[in-house]
């Protein structure tokens, strides 16, 4: 689930990267996140997703994405603690995404990989990944977390988004294009499933998430990609409330401009702020469907609010 607050329930040459598949034979996202390799720790995308009304590839995917190409470098007994990524330029989904990895340290407990994703020459994100050795809870170790929130519904108790947006379309209180942006998302099959939890509170948003396809029982870092990949949805609109606005009403312009992951155990992905100056930071805690704290993550982005928007908060000031 997400409360920003976040929880997981989550060679073929080519000229064009293909949309979101869309067969049922296939696992979406295996595929989603599947690099190939070209060269010593040079990596190509498989696919890229350009969600309706972005302003260029879904961050989320570039991110785990190269997250699996640096994890492709370390020994199998090397889990990922942490990632640091910056969005550079919008990405595109019609031609394939290039990972270069760098391998900065291999020691005893930690290896450190920094990734540049680039595309026709131009760096689309700089991440580093940074990997350790789980050895679980013992009694020697300091274990502490921030506990899941206890007043939430389970996520089978609540709609998922899609059903969500079937009955928004048949309220006849929605404006046109409002309606016209619900059918957009409908439409859009993605390879993680979301159901968004009501919360009172501005400053707090929270969504259950899983994968649709069940995931191989014997692949970590697959898992860890996933969350990732599903951590990008939604976490900047928690600084957009806070600021008193839904949705994106209002807003002219957002972006993000960087993605923080700490990762605190491993789990499955298939079971169940502040603003300044134009820019909104959020910070999400992913918890598994067992209450334990399984990623921390925080991202900084540009709102930029439309022209009229802005006359109405000048106007408001002045009474």
């Amino acid at each position: 689930m997400t409360n920003s607050t976040t929880h997981a329930e989550k060679t073929e040459e080519v000229s064009t990267v293909p949309a979101l598949p869309t067969t049922q034979d296939e696992n979406k996202m295996v595929r989603a996140l599947t690099v190939e390799e070209l060269d010593v720790d040079l990596y190509r995308s498989n696919e890229l997703w350009h969600p309706h009304g972005s302003r260029g590839a879904f961050g989320g995917q570039l991110v785990a994405q190269a997250l699996r190409a640096a994890w492709n470098t370390v020994p199998e007994e090397f889990h990922v603690h942490s990632l640091h990524n910056y969005f550079l330029v919008p990405g595109r989904s019609d031609i394939p995404a290039i990972y270069q990895v760098r391998r900065v340290r291999d020691g005893r407990s930690f290896a450190t990989r920094v990734v540049t994703c680039t595309q026709q020459g131009k760096t689309v994100i700089v991440c580093t990944c940074s990997f350790t050795k789980f050895n679980g809870e013992t009694p020697e170790s300091l274990n502490h977390q921030t506990p899941m929130p206890s007043d939430i519904p389970l996520p089978e108790d609540l709609p998922n988004n899609n059903e969500r947006m079937k009955l928004l379309l048949e309220d006849p209180r929605i404006p046109e294009e409002q309606r016209n942006r619900f059918k957009n998302f409908m439409d859009t099959v993605t390879p993680v499933e979301y159901r968004d939890i009501k919360v009172d509170s501005l400053e707090d948003f929270g969504q259950w998430f899983k994968t649709r396809d069940r995931l191989p029982d014997n692949d970590p870092a697959l898992h860890a990609c996933t969350i990732a990949y599903a951590s990008d949805s939604g976490i900047l609109m928690t600084a957009v409330r806070a600021n008193g606005l839904m949705g994106r009403k209002g807003i002219g312009m957002m972006a993000s401009l960087d993605h923080s992951m700490w990762f605190h155990a491993p789990t499955r992905a298939d079971e169940c702020p502040r603003s300044n100056d134009g820019r909104g930071t959020a910070f999400g805690r992913i918890y598994n469907k067992e209450g334990v704290l399984v990623a921390t993550t925080s991202q900084e982005g540009i709102i930029r609010l439309t022209q009229r928007e802005q006359e109405r908060r000048q106007q408001k000031n002045k009474l």
